[in-house]
């Protein structure tokens, strides 16, 4: 075996020994300390379309319409065979995470197969990233999301390298459950689309199969949602989408959503510099200017185009961003070895890494600390309520929170 493959090798042990060991740890103790992610009104969404799928798959009624994907609700339902189900949507949320961090270091690899930092570059400001693994621990479906779009991009990337069929039909297929996951991910897709077009153009039977493809990826939606699977269109943030949002920061009745008072075109460029999603994307942008990048210009393209989106809609939410998150870091992964090597000696590069993930750590514990405690006062509140008679109860915030937790008073929420 070369030494090329002897690393490859190595490093391939060392992203599972990330996963199967990482993982599970952080979920036995999210277990431990009654953390389950469902916070605020969408994971509590997410919750309940979840065991209504899964009642539907037992024999019950037709899921509730809902306007959020199916895909993510629809691996918790699945994991709840598993898990418990308070549970799912998290246990969901970390695999996702592995799989997200696997693949990103399957494209470093095969992008920069020279360089030599890619999976701690990948596990530091990826994988340990705050926001990152936030998303990871929440009941939101952003970092399934990320998990699809990455291994469609690695199959694509694997198609141009091999011309094989087999691997643009696993990019297809990968990249419609990212839609279904999050309908934005469709313009970080953009790259598929020439290929396949091309594919179909040369042969009758290549483009049957991406037919066949293409239905087969979206039955999870065909069958689950029916007629409810354009509810996309209704959606008000897509309703009120407008080029003048990229100069504002306040929406009228989404009044409260911007979170720095700055332009949202501005605050899409959160990502990038951000310490909640790269503490030093500000080095990492400056030394890229002179290393330049292999990110294929496709894909920077179709980056561009899905923060132009992001920063239509009339809201500001940072975790809006986070699909695009890790091709940012992909894109600038020459910059990162350059600054790495700026450190002549082995032991100061050690040193740095590690007060740098010690950096990032505190900075998760920043981010998690709000989360972990709303998600508990929520909690509490609930289990009060249940030791209380039945009765009509008023709420605002926090009545997706009371119907999880199944309290006994008639739930009305004022809004």
């Amino acid at each position: 075996m070369t030494k090329e493959g002897i690393t490859y090798g190595k490093n391939l042990q060392f992203n599972w020994l990330v996963i199967l060991l990482l993982l599970p740890l952080t979920f036995a103790f999210c277990l431990h300390m009654h953390f389950n992610g469902l916070y605020g009104q969408e994971p509590h969404a997410s919750y309940r379309y979840m065991l209504s799928i899964y009642g539907f798959f037992a024999g019950g009624p037709s899921p509730v319409s809902m306007d959020h994907p199916v895909m993510f609700p629809l691996l918790g339902a699945i994991a709840t065979l598993f898990v418990p189900s308070l549970f799912a949507l998290q246990f969901i949320g970390l695999a996702s995470a592995g799989f997200a961090y696997l693949y990103c270091c399957k494209i470093l690899n095969r992008l920069y197969p020279e360089g030599s930092q890619r999976q701690r570059f990948a596990l530091l400001l990826l994988f340990f990233s705050p926001f990152f693994l936030r998303a990871a621990l929440t009941g939101f479906a952003d970092i399934t999301c990320v998990a699809f779009l990455l291994a469609a991009h690695y199959q694509l990337l694997k198609w141009q390298d091999k011309k094989r069929n087999k691997n643009l039909l696993l990019a297809l297929g990968l990249g419609i459950l990212a839609i279904q996951t999050r309908y934005s991910a469709v313009y970080l897709l953009l790259p598929l689309f020439p290929p396949v077009v091309s594919a179909c153009r040369k042969s009758l039977s290549v483009f049957l199969i991406i037919l066949f493809v293409l239905v087969f990826a979206f039955i999870p939606t065909i069958f689950i949602k029916g007629n409810d699977g354009l509810d996309i269109v209704l959606h008000p943030w897509l309703r009120d989408w407008s080029i003048f949002h990229y100069f504002q920061s306040a929406f009228g009745e989404y009044q409260g959503t911007g979170q720095w008072r700055l332009p949202n075109l501005l605050h899409a460029l959160s990502v990038f510099l951000h310490p909640g999603y790269c503490l030093i994307g500000i080095l990492l942008i400056a030394f890229c200017v002179r290393q330049g990048t292999k990110l294929p210009g496709s894909w920077m393209l179709a980056s561009g185009l899905f923060l132009l989106f992001i920063a239509g809609l009339p809201v500001q939410d940072l975790r809006l961003l986070l699909p695009v998150f890790p091709f940012f870091l992909i894109a600038t992964y020459p910059a990162y070895e350059r600054i790495v090597y700026l450190l002549k000696k082995r032991n100061e590069r050690v040193m740095v890494y590690i007060a740098a993930l010690a950096v990032q750590w505190l900075l998760f514990y920043r981010v998690m600390q709000p989360v972990y405690v709303y998600q508990q006062e929520e909690w509490y509140i609930a289990q009060e309520l249940k030791k209380m008679e039945p009765a009509t109860l008023h709420t605002f915030a926090v009545d997706g929170a009371l119907r999880t937790y199944q309290v006994p008073q008639q739930v009305v929420n004022m809004w």
